[in-house]
């Protein structure tokens, strides 16, 4: 039998078949205010409102669209960012799995519904600029953050650490209220990881990355998988 390769992962409406994909489709979808108010809390010491909270990404009518550069900033308005964010990080930037407007700004998810989510091979730039422009502006949010250089950041934590990137971005570079939050899903049925699995996972990936403490404008939700 011939290998089966490039097997879709979403059905012709965008509809993920399973996986943090279709996890995070289901909450932004069906179950708004069970996601809204598990986001609002960890951050109403920002003052966040779970009435601020408004979906653009992904959505039904939209083909459950995920966005990155530009298009990205375009969705929660901020498009007039664009120029500035092509000087920070080049091309090919963090999709994002979920993206809400709120007052002043924006939220930015990443969703992960198992362990082995959370790592990668690591950047993945070729020519020599943009590499540079990448460990420059890693460089500065890792001062942001009182990280070491001397952490790695361009292994197999990358995807992190440019979510982290583009946090540091919105909010001291660009100057907008901009929050990022990490949605990890709870005994998915394709993969199920519990909390007692999550919790020193997350614990070792921020020792790795070199964080001391909680990242500003930032929060963890632990949801239910449907």
């Amino acid at each position: 039998m011939p290998l089966i390769t490039n097997v879709s992962r979403t059905d012709s409406t965008g509809r993920a078949y399973a996986g943090s994909q279709r996890q995070i489709q289901t909450y932004v979808s069906e179950k708004t205010h069970a996601l809204n108010s598990a986001i609002a809390q960890p951050l109403s010491r920002y003052e966040l409102d779970e009435n601020d909270i408004q979906w653009v990404s992904p959505l039904e009518v939209d083909k459950y669209t995920e966005y990155r550069d530009s298009e990205f900033l375009d969705r929660v308005g901020l498009g007039h960012l664009a120029p500035r964010l092509q000087e920070f990080w080049p091309q090919r930037r963090p999709c994002w799995d979920a993206l809400s407007r709120i007052k002043g700004g924006c939220l930015l998810v990443e969703a992960k519904s198992h362990v082995q989510e959370i790592y990668g091979g690591g950047c993945g730039a070729t020519s020599p600029q943009s590499k540079l422009k990448i460990q420059v502006a890693l460089d500065a949010t890792k001062t942001w953050l009182g990280v070491s250089l001397d952490v790695d950041w361009t292994g197999r934590l990358y995807q992190s650490a440019n979510r982290y990137a583009s946090l540091y971005f919105l909010r001291e570079i660009a100057g907008v209220q901009a929050f990022l939050v990490n949605v990890y899903f709870v005994c998915d049925p394709r993969t199920p990881t519990t909390n007692d699995e999550w919790n020193p996972e997350i614990e070792g990936v921020n020792r790795e990355l070199g964080l001391v403490g909680e990242v500003p404008y930032s929060a963890s939700v632990f949801l239910s998988a449907e």
